[in-house]
């Protein structure tokens, strides 16, 4: 058995603060009795100050995390920096030599997952992720063990704590898009710049992870349909009440039997109000899994913040340590996530769902003729119709909510109705999930 097994940390930031902590508060239970003879060997920061109050112990504090990718005595690089480049360097610097690795970060590994695999695979050591989605929620552990014996049908996750909020305030407190957004970064639920947030792109690094390892391949991130939630406004979240729904941002991942392309995106989407994931609120995540053995099953957490993404680094560190220990370092293997395997999407010719389409409309006769005549055009049939009253000047909102309906065949009635004059502004259409 190995006296020690050495962590370097690259990235003291926010999360690694936390890995610091909880390793210190737990280090003896590791060792004693799990026989797992840990040691925080040595931590990378550019900001050596803000460790002066943390319990580093005997740690080495250094300035480059390639130091700790290259140091001949570390077994576990842990990798917290965040980014594409430098984190990216550090991580095949230390599989290269023959470390193993952890990381959080959702966007290396959605966009350069199997590279990494490939490499660590060649090398014979592990690399880990847990924190890269969902925060504080075991959701790697989850697909990658946990079902293993099934194969699943669905996966449905709201894994932005930020989008969430949002959206939960603008249907608590009727508050608007921007007033919320600037009250999220003001509380530090939201960055200074939300972009990746809330245009769907980091719900959209996660998916993309989720559905690889669910779907036993590869899903490439910069091929999926993501939209976010910046054009949803006060108006669509009081009709959708009114319909019974919330509106959530969710990444779906779902396919059916014998279909060889998988529908997997991000998008805003309609719930029903009774739907368990319509009842996620605040910066809370959930991920909803349906498989053909066990059914739904729901994990539910803080899918971000200091101690509850430390808790998923911290797990992973146990698993790395036993694989040491065990000289298994491919207990669970990662070859399927490759490019050779590369997941094929659904396009909007493939999907279909029911819709909900607000159209902003001059107020004068004939116009939902008009639109329902288009709509019957391009093979879409309504389920119900609201001319709501309020008025803004000479125009007003048309609610009109589909049948289950081609994506596509929506696209084009759209696009056909806002070459009228009577239309005001561009249509609002959002998906609705009955199921």
């Amino acid at each position: 058995m190995k006296d020690a097994i050495k962590i370097g940390l690259a990235g003291a930031g926010t999360v690694g603060g936390g890995v610091i902590k909880i390793l210190a508060k737990e280090i003896g239970f590791f060792r004693n009795k799990l026989q797992l003879p840990l040691e925080l060997t040595k931590i990378a920061t550019l900001d050596p100050q803000r460790l002066k109050d943390f319990p580093t112990g005997k740690a080495e504090i250094l300035s480059d995390g390639l130091e700790i990718a290259s140091a001949p005595d570390i077994d576990i690089v842990i990798e917290l920096i965040g980014g594409t480049t430098a984190a990216k360097e550090i991580v095949l610097k230390a599989i290269e030599n023959e470390k193993h690795v952890i990381t959080a970060n959702k966007k290396l590994i959605a966009e350069h997952g199997p590279e990494i695999f490939a490499a660590a695979d060649k090398k014979n050591v592990s690399v880990y992720f847990e924190a890269a989605v969902g925060g504080g929620m075991p959701t790697i552990k989850t697909a990658r063990e946990s079902l293993i014996g099934n194969n699943t049908m669905s996966f449905y996750g709201i894994i932005n704590g930020t989008c969430n909020y949002i959206l939960t305030k603008m249907t608590e407190e009727g508050s608007n898009f921007n007033e919320t957004l600037k009250n999220a970064q003001k509380l530090g639920y939201a960055e200074a710049d939300p972009t990746l947030d809330i245009d769907g792109g980091d719900t959209g690094h996660k998916i993309a992870i989720m559905a690889s390892l669910l779907f036993d391949g590869f899903v490439d991130y910069n091929k999926m349909q993501i939209e976010g939630i910046r054009n949803i406004t006060c108006d669509d979240i009081k009709f959708a009440k009114e319909l019974g729904y919330k509106i959530k941002l969710l990444g779906i991942a779902k396919k059916r039997a014998h279909d060889k392309s998988i529908d997997i995106r991000v998008n805003p989407v309609m719930l029903p109000e009774n739907h368990i994931l319509a009842n996620v609120r605040d910066v809370f995540n959930a991920a909803l899994f349906t498989g053909d053995a066990v059914g739904d099953i729901m994990l539910y957490g803080k899918g971000a913040g200091e101690l509850p993404t430390a808790s998923a680094v911290i797990s992973d560190i146990v698993d790395v340590a036993r694989n040491i220990i065990s000289d298994n370092s491919k207990r669970i293997p990662m070859r399927t996530y490759s490019r050779e395997n590369e997941i094929t999407l659904k396009t909007s010719k493939e999907i279909t769902s029911r819709f909900y389409l607000r159209f902003s409309v001059k107020d004068k006769p004939g116009v939902i003729g008009i639109i329902a005549t288009t709509l019957g055009n391009h093979n879409v049939s309504i389920s119900s119709i609201d001319q709501s009253e309020r008025h803004d000047d000479d125009f007003v909102p048309i609610i009109f909510t589909t049948d289950e309906a081609n994506e596509q065949d929506i696209k084009n009635a759209v696009a056909e109705i806002e070459k009228n004059s009577f239309i005001k502004a561009t249509t609002q259409f959002i998906r609705i999930e009955d199921n």
